[in-house]
Parts: C-alpha cells; sequence; structure tokens
C-alpha cells in the first residue's frame, strides 16, 4: 500500500511539474540581447526580467552579442526589420512577443508589468526606452512623436494620449523604410538634372572666361553660385517641410506622388510636342534680372545670382522637390526629414558641380553649352520620363 501510495505521488508530482512547465512556455516568448560582460546588464537580466517574465508564464531567451557575433548581426538585422530608430536602440534590448513589446534599457518595473497584463490595450508595436540612470522613460509606438515621462507615470497615460491622437500621426510603418534613402537621393538627382540652372551656369562660366577669369576665379565663383543655390533650394525645402507637419496624413505623400506624375507628363509632352502650351522653364521676366546679375561677375554678385537662380527656378524644377517633401512628411518625423532633406540637396547640386568641374576646360565648356542648347529637349523629354516613372512608383508604394 505504501508502494502504491509513492507511485501515486510521484506521478501527481511528475504530473505538476509537467503542468507548470507547460504554463510557463504559453507560447510566449521575450529575446534578450545583452552583453555578458556587462554586470548591470546581467544583474538585470537574471533580476528582475527573469522575474517578470516568469510572473507573466512568458519563455525568456538570453542572447549574448559581444562573444557570439551572429546575435549581433540577428540584432542589427531585428532592429532595422522593425524600424526601430537608433536614437531608441540601447546596449540592453528585449523583443516580446515578435517585436510587439520593446524594451530598451531598463524600463521601470510597473510599466513593464503593465504591458504585459492580458487585459491592457496595445497598439501594434510599442516601444520603451529608459537608460539606467534617467529620471524619466521615453515611449514610442512608431506613430507620432516620442512622448517622455517620469519614472513613476503609468503607462495607461501613453496609452490614452496616444489613442486620442493617433489619426493624425504620420507613420513610418508605412512602406519599407529601407527604401526612402534610395529614393530620396535618386529623386535629387533627376530633380539636379534640368537645364534651368544647368544652362544658366553654363552661360555664366562661358561669359566668365570671356571678360578673361582666371580657371581659378571661375571655379570660385561657381562654386559659390551653386552653394547660394543649395542654400536657398536647402531653406525653401525646409519651410515647406515645417509648414507639411500641420497637415499630417498620409495623403501628403499621395498628393505629392501625383504631382510629380502630373510635371514629369508635362516635361515629356512639352519635349514631345514644341507647341505644347504649358512650359516648366524660368519666367521670361526672371532672365533679364539674372543676367544683370551675371555681368557684374564678382563674388557678392555671384552670391545674389545663385541665389535668384534658387528661387526663379523652383517652378522649373520643384515638382520633384515637392513630391519628396510630401514623402517625407508623411513617412519620417520632422527632425528624420530634416537629414533627408539635406541629402537630397547635395545630389540635386551634383550634376552642378559636375558640369562646373567639367567647364574649367573652356573648349569642353564650350562644347558641353553647344550640346546642352541642341538636346535641351531630348534631355526634358528623358527627365520628364523618369520623374513620371519615379512618381508612379512612390504613389504605389504610400498608397
Amino acid at each position: 500500500m505504501n508502494v502504491l501510495l509513492r507511485l501515486a505521488l510521484v506521478l501527481i508530482a511528475s504530473w505538476a511539474s509537467v503542468a507548470v512547465a507547460w504554463a510557463q512556455d504559453s507560447g510566449r516568448q521575450a529575446v534578450v540581447y545583452y552583453n555578458e560582460a556587462c554586470d548591470e546588464c546581467v544583474a538585470y537580466v537574471e533580476g528582475e526580467l527573469a522575474e517578470i517574465t516568469a510572473a507573466h508564464q512568458i519563455r525568456l531567451i538570453k542572447k549574448d552579442y559581444l562573444n557570439r557575433r551572429e546575435n549581433r548581426r540577428e540584432l542589427n538585422e531585428l532592429n532595422d526589420r522593425l524600424g526601430v530608430p537608433l536614437e531608441l536602440q540601447s546596449h540592453l534590448a528585449v523583443y516580446i512577443d515578435d517585436g510587439r513589446i520593446i524594451l530598451q534599457g531598463e524600463p521601470p518595473r510597473a510599466v513593464v508589468e503593465a504591458l504585459l497584463t492580458p487585459d491592457t490595450q496595445l497598439p501594434e508595436r510599442i516601444l520603451i526606452y529608459r537608460n539606467e540612470e534617467d529620471t524619466t522613460y521615453e515611449v514610442w509606438a512608431f506613430a507620432g512623436p516620442v512622448q517622455s515621462y517620469p519614472l513613476d507615470t503609468p503607462i495607461e497615460t501613453y496609452l490614452a494620449w496616444f489613442e486620442a491622437n493617433r489619426e493624425s500621426f504620420p507613420t513610418t510603418a508605412d512602406g519599407n523604410p529601407r527604401l526612402l534613402l534610395p529614393a530620396v537621393l535618386l529623386t535629387g538627382l533627376v530633380d539636379g538634372i534640368n537645364p534651368c540652372a544647368l544652362a544658366i551656369l553654363l552661360f555664366f562660366v562661358s561669359f566668365l572666361f570671356t571678360i578673361r577669369k582666371t580657371r581659378v576665379s571661375v571655379a570660385r565663383m561657381g562654386a559659390v553660385y551653386i552653394a547660394a543655390v543649395y542654400v536657398v533650394y536647402f531653406l525653401i525645402g525646409l519651410g515647406l517641410l515645417r509648414a507639411s507637419t500641420l497637415f499630417q496624413g498620409h495623403w501628403l505623400g499621395q498628393a505629392g506622388a501625383v504631382l510629380l506624375i502630373l510635371l514629369g507628363l508635362t516635361n515629356l509632352l512639352g519635349a514631345v510636342f514644341p507647341n505644347f502650351p504649358i512650359r516648366l522653364e524660368v519666367p521670361e521676366g526672371s532672365k533679364e534680372s539674372l543676367q544683370r546679375w551675371m555681368y557684374r561677375a564678382t563674388l557678392p554678385a555671384t552670391l545674389v545670382l545663385g541665389t535668384l537662380v534658387g528661387l526663379h527656378t523652383f517652378p522649373c524644377s520643384g515638382g520633384p522637390y515637392v513630391a519628396v517633401l510630401g514623402l517625407l512628411a508623411s513617412q519620417t518625423e520632422f527632425w528624420e526629414g530634416v537629414v533627408y532633406l539635406v541629402l537630397y540637396n547635395l545630389m540635386f547640386v551634383v550634376p552642378l558641380v559636375v558640369v562646373l568641374v567639367l567647364s574649367l576646360d573652356p573648349m569642353l565648356g564650350d562644347k558641353i553649352q553647344e550640346w546642352e542648347r541642341s538636346s535641351s529637349r531630348a534631355v526634358r523629354g528623358v527627365t520628364g520620363g523618369m520623374m513620371a516613372a519615379l512618381g508612379l512608383a512612390l504613389l504605389i508604394w504610400v498608397l
């Protein structure tokens, strides 16, 4: 009888241990990436984090990225796939439920507990960031601005705010964030290959050589001209990007893409049909003013010339710019958009820099100017087609 009783107790204990193990492995898991050489990190992972995940029946998977490089690569790919911004990445990262809940650093325990409670209504993805010594923590649900709160503020404060304002937020979750940088760079380059600013620069360089300016002087004035165009274009874009934050929504990216298609088709039709009534070019009334400053041939006059060219050629080449600004407004936060704006304008002036360098050889410069005059329709047609194609690709992307 004692043997049967002992056997029954053993079976019950075995069943209980299996049941506990099954309950603890309920399908939820948390993957933590950390540095085993960091004592504070190890203490947090082995202590508080292990306690929290065990209490909520979440299996904890530990991955050291210092001694195993494949874990570091896996972490980078995970951040890239989920769209975690660099400024919200910490040396200690936890991804729960396949990244629906992301903990960076050591968030307040009460906040983590609340996030893991089944009754808490969470957005599609949420990130909590806090360094060990910070007296605040930051929250971001991958849309809208990042919010910062004192450590004793419950996460429900953010969740209520997010739910009340989420319809007005742009989001970077739509589309592939990897494609945004190539799209901005390519559109900036296409925008820079336009007859307006290029033709004025070619004529200006040719005029400087005609009045016996040295190559050094020509290069200096050309650099001032390009710098002025860059600054003016950047400031125009900065103002439009700031204004676009007042009208948030995905429709901005869609409207910008449609505008790019229309302007591209306008250029293409103007190249195919010379009598097409709509032309994107420098207004006739502005050409006399530009020539007057050009003929002064001094550095201050060149600065004014570049500024005027940047302002007056915007109707000619601003279509792609407006399209990209709409895309940035719908896909990025303001300061991230400013970085893209810097890169866009660098690509915009690349053709000007190339033309200036080649034109420092007067004979080559004359040939380039002759080619520009004879093939301006073809260039307008090619760039118009590229603009329309880019606009269509952007429209498909942001729909």
